[in-house]
């Protein structure tokens, strides 16, 4: 059905990106001006409020070209129903997801009440992404959000595993190196060329001086790329504070 714009609401969290595409919106509004005919919307209604979860970037762009209403598809439910659906929002059509949209998903799945006793597989494939992503995700919140994930995991054979105990059995290979001298010793990096052989640096812990160090060694091009995926991740991270 049809819903007026001015009914639908985009500010319940549902917002599974970090930021609208600008350049799709215009496309988009272009192409509504000119007839070009869409896919539906997707709403959650509660009884008052629809809440969007996918079609952001439709509902700008119709606002943009002077449309009233859109076409939407409704599905009966809560606001927590409509930001548990927006996490796997876009991973199969729209508009391809950037590393800190997907980052920020996975952060709100941990986080919502559907998904935190969730294992890392189930999480993966409601989101649409890798599990060792979101392993990765889950480290690294934890690490600045003290314990706000709890240990019990149900994996997608609706088994509960204690995450807790995991690893828990395992004894220190005594020829391995310290965590001292991990945290000073890096492992190989990729070099400015792709054909080079990889690089070993010995970091030091002062990240001003780690910083000098890699601005000694790579050229301009590698440490753009380098910067703009720090960039990319710490946007993810900040989103999830």
């Amino acid at each position: 059905m049809r819903l007026s714009l001015n009914q639908i609401r985009l500010d319940g969290g549902t917002q599974p990106r970090t930021s609208l595409n600008v350049e799709c919106v215009a496309r988009y509004e272009r192409d509504m001006r000119e007839g070009v005919q869409f896919d539906p919307i997707e709403v959650v209604y509660d009884g008052a409020e629809y809440w969007c979860w996918d079609g952001f970037h439709r509902c700008n762009a119709a606002r943009r070209a002077g449309l009233q209403d859109i076409e939407a598809n409704i599905t009966q439910g809560t606001l927590d129903d409509a930001q548990w659906f927006s996490v796997g929002a876009n991973k199969r059509h729209g508009l391809p997801r950037s590393n800190a949209d997907k980052m920020q998903a996975v952060c709100v799945a941990l986080r919502h009440p559907m998904g935190a006793e969730l294992s890392d597989g189930a999480i993966a494939q409601h989101v649409g992404v890798s599990q060792p992503f979101v392993s990765k995700v889950r480290r690294s919140v934890a690490a600045t959000q003290n314990g706000f994930v709890s240990p019990a995991r149900t994996g997608l054979d609706g088994r509960t595993i204690n995450t807790a105990k995991i690893g828990k059995t395992r004894r220190r290979d005594p020829h391995a190196p310290s965590r001292h001298m991990a945290a000073r010793v890096q492992k190989p990096v990729r070099a400015p060329n792709s054909m080079d052989k990889m690089t070993t640096l010995s970091m030091p812990h002062n990240p001003v001086m780690g910083a000098r160090t890699l601005i000694e060694v790579f050229d301009a091009d590698y440490l753009r790329i380098l910067a703009d995926e720090i960039s990319s991740h710490l946007k993810g991270i900040e989103a999830c504070a």
